[in-house]
């Protein structure tokens, strides 16, 4: 192999190229992640780093990713950042960013930013990055918002640093509109940065090998994972595959419905007899339901080749405007993931049938229970952080689902000790429920309880973002329900949605549904019943019920 002019067409200098880029997305997220002040972003890694090509298109991701963020990226590079800003307005050290949810990921808290890379003064790539901040202002995050106006500032497309320098104006209006100003610029500092060491690396790579460009590596990138995915698709037989799901919503229940049209070589999803849009903020834009739906078939379609531009062009989607998953403009969106991340588990239904042996069971992680701790000290300071929490997940054909497992959002959870340094709650409980996973040849992951005291003086504003309290996560291929989810104050069941107030010593009581089984019960091996016995996973009653085990 000569550096100096590789051959993009040899299987191994690819593959080392390639995975030359997706190391330098992750000494990015490493930059990023050791330098965010939030703990949403330190502890949770809430965020994505993405190089990008001269057009925008995903070139390659950091290992550890956000589904949603990874797709919604280049989606805003190409039908938003480029259009507004070519080329011939962009110079060396520009960093361009916005937060609003229609151009990035459906909601304010998420900054989505972009760097253009130069070469010889020319633009030859783009470093982008997106991170969920602490704080964005107005109504902290929560699904009782009425319209995105509540929801905090909006951040409109704009140059956040000129030619290097930062526009101080603003940061200086972020600053004035947010809860926790020295977090929120900290964490975008380190965005720049990331953005930076994107940069950096991939010039140095370009010396290494002696490009003037990426458009050849690009090309044969993007080119084999496209062959890859429509290969996939090809396999399956062509047909119309339909599902629909209700979810509890927020005052009243929503239907999600779904029909995979399967062809030669691509797939188009239609959603078409959703429920209507809300005036909550449960809402989910086009970007972000189209990166669930990607996701989703990728995993079920091609889950080993790397992800990139060219596995998502197979795929399109659409859905009725004015409909939950295709808001009209201003819809509020805030938790839109209570909505958005049970696309995955909605395309897995449709096509048990087709792959049984890919699809899982529904997640109680599906979605993410955000419970976002608001308030002052006794000396005025304002504080804020929100612990994720996370139900099992559903089984597979091959094993029984994750406990407490993050899915499809892949974040991670904040440490115990670093969420009661950012807040004044003591965890008093975080255990596994017994039973709580559906029944099945592989059961569905348990969820978990949880209890926090309000340890301060002073009330404690709680914003709940929760689902799967009236309907639960529904087994696949045969397997049974999980448990349903609940929400108490002080021992008393609350509306599980929105703002809570807890007084100083009161306690809130979580507890978190469980995924769905996968294939008959009646199939399910005696030693993995007796197995859950041992481990107290499931109780003799439950074994008994479930899966007519006949042991004493």
């Amino acid at each position: 192999m000569n550096l100096k002019t590789p051959d993009f067409n040899d299987p191994i200098t690819l593959q080392v190229m390639w995975d030359r880029l997706v190391f330098i997305a992750d000494q990015a997220d490493s930059a990023l992640g050791r330098t965010a002040f939030s703990p949403i972003v330190r502890e949770n890694h809430d965020y994505v780093t993405v190089v990008l090509d001269a057009k925008g298109r995903a070139l390659s991701q950091c290992t550890w990713s956000i589904p949603v963020f990874i797709t919604s990226l280049p989606m805003a590079a190409q039908n938003h950042f480029l259009p507004a800003f070519p080329p011939e307005t962009l110079q060396p050290g520009d960093v361009l960013a916005t937060n609003d949810p229609v151009i990035g990921t459906g909601h304010l808290p998420d900054m989505v930013m972009l760097t253009p890379i130069f070469r010889g003064g020319r633009i030859v790539a783009y470093a982008g990055s997106i991170a969920h901040l602490p704080d964005i202002g107005g109504r902290p995050q929560s699904p009782d918002s009425t319209d995105m106006f509540e929801e905090g500032i909006r951040i409109p497309m704009l140059k956040l640093y000129k030619a290097g320098q930062p526009n101080t104006d603003v940061f200086a209006v972020i600053e004035a509109s947010v809860r926790l100003p020295a977090e929120v610029r900290g964490d975008i500092q380190s965005m720049v940065a990331a953005n930076e060491v994107m940069s950096r690396e991939l010039t140095r790579f370009m010396d290494e090998y002696g490009l003037d460009d990426v458009e050849g590596l690009a090309a044969a990138i993007h080119g084999r994972s496209e062959v890859h995915m429509r290969q996939a698709i090809a396999a399956w037989p062509p047909g119309s595959y339909k599902a629909e799901v209700t979810i509890d919503g927020f005052e009243t229940d929503v239907k999600l419905c779904v029909d995979v049209q399967v062809r030669s070589d691509s797939i188009h999803v239609d959603y078409t007899g959703t429920s209507p849009e809300v005036a909550r903020g449960i809402n989910v834009v086009p970007h972000y339901r189209v990166a669930h739906t990607v996701y989703a078939l990728k995993c079920l379609l091609d889950p080993d080749t790397p992800n990139n531009e060219g596995c998502m062009l197979p795929i399109t989607d659409s859905a009725p405007l004015g409909s939950i998953l295709n808001p009209h403009p201003h819809a509020a969106g805030a938790a839109r993931n209570l909505v958005g991340h049970v696309i995955p588990s909605l395309i897995f239904r449709a096509l048990q049938g087709v792959v049984p042996d890919r699809v899982m069971g529904d997640s109680g992680g599906a979605p993410i229970w955000g419970i976002n701790c608001q308030g002052h000290t006794a000396d005025g300071r304002a504080y804020g952080s929100a612990q994720n929490f996370h139900g099992g997940q559903g089984g597979r054909s091959t094993m029984d689902g994750l406990d407490t497992l993050s899915f499809p959002s892949n974040c991670k959870v904040t440490p115990i000790e670093m969420f009661e340094l950012a807040v004044p709650v003591l965890t008093e409980c975080k255990e596994l429920i017994p039973d709580s996973g559906g029944a099945g040849q592989y059961r569905g992951g348990l969820g978990q309880r949880g209890v926090l005291r309000n340890l301060s003086d002073r009330p404690m504003n709680i914003y709940l973002s929760t689902e799967r309290v009236k309907h639960a996560c529904f087994g696949v291929v045969g397997g049974g329900d999980g448990s349903r989810g609940a929400v108490r104050r002080n021992g008393d069941t609350v509306f599980p949605k929105g703002k809570l107030t807890l007084e100083p010593g009161d306690r809130l009581e979580i507890e978190l549904p469980g995924g769905g089984g996968w294939g008959q019960a009646a199939d399910r091996p005696r030693e993995l019943v007796e197995s859950d016995l041992r481990e107290g996973l499931v109780s003799i009653t439950h074994a008994r019920a479930a899966y007519a085990w006949q042991g004493t």
